[in-house]
């Protein structure tokens, strides 16, 4: 048990270089469940490279990239790589829809709760950390893209042929573009639908980020923080 906390106090430890006002407190209450009700722990997969993927059932950008998640777990597999899905969702009949049309091989577990959410500082959908091998954030992903893919898998080439990331190698949404507020990220499925997802040529990634922009304030009243989904 004590293990498990500090396994975990790492990542959120790594976690905090993002945003300073990250505490290690919600951690100690994360409690992660497999989709059949099994308890999870991160701690386990130590001594592995580790993707870790929010996700969420009204995330279409989490379609389109949950396909290319599952095809780095089959082919790095064998040199230590463990992607793992994790969702924040408390309605099983969505989720389990989202994996009925969207199967994947590695494992998809549950935080209804949204703990660890709040830990890692989620503030879009989907956001995917990389965990190095002592089980510290080295990177975050934000967004689903190709783009966004072939940074991950150069990141995860590096780790698991044992070299170390630069502090740039992430992937960040612009601050308009991430979810504020009292609703999180993965609390704001009813704005989210196809024309906010921001993959794409640079023609069309412009006019869904104005689309985006607008119902961001529509639904804040107005304000620079606005109220929308905080998908991309």
């Amino acid at each position: 048990m004590y293990c498990a906390v500090l396994w975990g106090l790492l990542g959120v430890l790594a976690a905090s270089a993002y945003a300073a006002e990250t505490e290690s407190r919600p951690l100690l209450a994360l409690n992660l469940r497999t989709r059949d009700g099994q308890a999870f722990r991160l701690e386990s997969l130590s001594g592995k490279v580790v993707v870790l993927d929010f996700w969420a059932p009204w995330c279409v950008p989490c379609r389109a990239s949950f396909p290319r998640l599952d095809v780095l777990q089959g082919k790095y597999e064998s040199q230590g790589l463990q992607v793992v899905g994790l969702t924040l969702q408390d309605d099983p009949d969505a989720i389990f829809a989202f994996l009925d049309a969207v199967p994947v091989r590695f494992p998809v577990v549950i935080d209804s709760a949204g703990t660890s959410g709040t830990a890692f500082q989620v503030v879009a959908m989907p956001t995917t950390l990389l965990l190095d091998r002592g089980g510290q954030v080295v990177a975050r992903f934000e967004g689903g893209s190709q783009k966004v893919h072939e940074k991950l898998e150069a990141a995860i080439d590096t780790l698991l042929s044992g070299g170390s990331l630069k502090p740039s190698t992430g992937v960040r949404v612009s601050s308009s573009l991430q979810a504020t507020g009292k609703i999180k990220a993965w609390q704001r499925g009813y704005l989210a639908d196809p024309i906010m997802s921001l993959d794409g040529d640079p023609l069309t990634q412009v006019l869904r980020e104005h689309i985006h922009a607008s119902k961001e304030a529509a639904a804040g009243n107005g304000g620079a923080s606005g109220g929308g989904c905080g998908c991309n």
